[in-house]
């Protein structure tokens, strides 16, 4: 298996793809987007990612393994300019679903540190290739800078399974932001390693 790197322009499809994958179990989308748990139609999750992809990748921090994980990252300092994702999210999710959980997108804003820091977005492998190391090798390619240069890093996990793994690489828990019966989102902030504790 290749080690995370840069994404370049040739990997912009298949990362969009690698992404639209990923998230279309995930319960915040499928929430939004009405499918009772289901997938989320392909074709949706691919718009709202190249949408995500191309806003992110300016910030020069996404990176990709192979063509099988993606993660998008923004830098400390950087904004994002994500009006064009959430004016997706108000035309084409459920109308009455994203009025309920506009409190909850202000609870997240809330949550973002105001540090300088390193935030992740987005971060997934293909279904096929789930439980082979690719969210670590991606993880692992920002926290390295995360512990040289002394910068915290931040990120929301949507599954008690993301929560794990990002857990085992030093992020902790600060709340839970409830949208739902089972659809939950937990902010996590991991302090910069230090000394001994790198890894």
């Amino acid at each position: 298996m290749s080690l995370a790197r840069h994404a370049t322009p040739g990997d912009r499809e298949a990362a969009i793809e690698t992404l639209a994958d990923a998230f279309a179990t995930d319960p915040i989308f499928t929430h939004l987007f009405d499918t009772d748990g289901r997938r989320a139609d392909h074709d949706l999750m691919v718009e709202v990612m190249t949408i995500a992809y191309d806003a992110f990748v300016l910030n020069g921090h996404t990176y990709v393994v192979d063509e099988l994980g993606a993660a998008l990252w923004s830098p400390p300092g950087i904004t994002t300019d994500t009006e064009a994702m959430s004016g997706f999210f108000g035309a084409r999710s459920i109308p009455e679903r994203m009025e309920a959980a506009i409190p909850n997108f202000i609870e997240m804003a809330e949550w973002h540190p105001d540090e300088p820091h390193f935030y992740l977005q987005f971060i997934g492998a293909r279904a096929t290739a789930r439980g082979q190391g690719l969210g670590s090798l991606l993880l692992e390619r920002v926290l390295r800078i995360c512990d040289a240069e002394s910068i915290p890093a931040y990120l929301e996990a949507t599954t008690p399974r993301s929560a794990t793994l990002y857990a085992r690489h030093g992020f902790e828990q600060l709340t839970t932001i409830r949208f739902a019966d089972g659809v939950s989102l937990l902010p996590m902030l991991r302090p910069p390693a230090s000394g001994e504790n790198r890894s």
